[in-house]
């Protein structure tokens, strides 16, 4: 698919974006707009505004508007097809990089204000309150768990709504994510662990539109571990 059709599918997503955030509930100021095609144009900026700041608020508004001067005019500085490849190397190398670094700073100062939080070798952050009967512990993927857990960005906000309940979710270990999975057996039965799990080990950098989690996302976990059925290796 080329760039030029891409963008034109992302101007109904912008519609859509413009509700979601509130942006029928204000009228532009009409004394700063000429007619119609003015408040339709500054409606289009919105959304674009509005995405830019969900995808990445690093990105430069004045570059944005040239991209949009430049490819009205037809004097674009690059190709569609080295624009879209010059765009996913950035999403998949710079994006990355930017975000592991940020998220290896966050759990380097945890560790160094709580002396209980510690890491595994896979980048995960832990605490355990509750160790738990260490006899009852989950170590192969067959086992099935019963837990109560709760999701939360790193600003306090609940995120997973499904799983934020108190009844228990009672599954196989391999059902989790990485991090998760990692955390659970880091207790036994009766145990509780707080979880920072670094995005890679979570939703990656798809995230779950479902859940609103986002994408490269970093989550905490509070879990508690209530029963654990282990199955036999063969």
């Amino acid at each position: 698919m080329k760039l030029r059709y891409i963008f034109s599918a992302l101007c109904v997503v912008f519609a859509a974006t413009l509700v979601a955030c509130g942006g029928g509930s204000k009228n532009p100021n009409k004394s700063h707009l000429e007619d119609a095609i003015d408040s339709v144009s500054y409606i289009v900026g919105m959304n674009v505004g509005y995405n830019i700041l969900k995808m990445d608020s690093t990105l430069r508004a004045e570059a944005v508007v040239k991209g949009i001067n430049d490819v009205l005019s037809g004097k674009e500085l690059m190709s569609v097809e080295d624009a879209r490849n010059y765009f996913l190397a950035y999403m998949t190398y710079d994006v990355y990089d930017r975000v592991r670094g940020y998220e290896e700073q966050f759990l380097t100062d945890l560790e160094a204000s709580d002396n209980k939080v510690q890491r595994t070798q896979s980048g995960l952050a832990y605490k355990v309150l509750v160790l738990g009967d260490m006899n009852k512990t989950a170590t192969i993927d067959r086992d099935t768990v019963a837990i109560t857990y709760r999701v939360t960005r790193l600003s306090g906000e609940e995120v997973d709504v499904v799983a934020n309940r108190e009844d228990t979710v009672r599954t196989v270990l391999r059902d989790f994510m990485p991090g998760m999975k990692e955390g659970i057996k880091l207790i036994g039965q009766g145990g509780q662990v707080l979880l920072w799990v670094p995005s890679e080990l979570a939703y990656g950098s798809e995230g779950d539109k479902e859940k609103s989690i986002r994408p490269n996302e970093m989550l905490h976990y509070d879990i508690n571990l209530l029963e654990v059925k282990s199955r036999r290796r063969r």
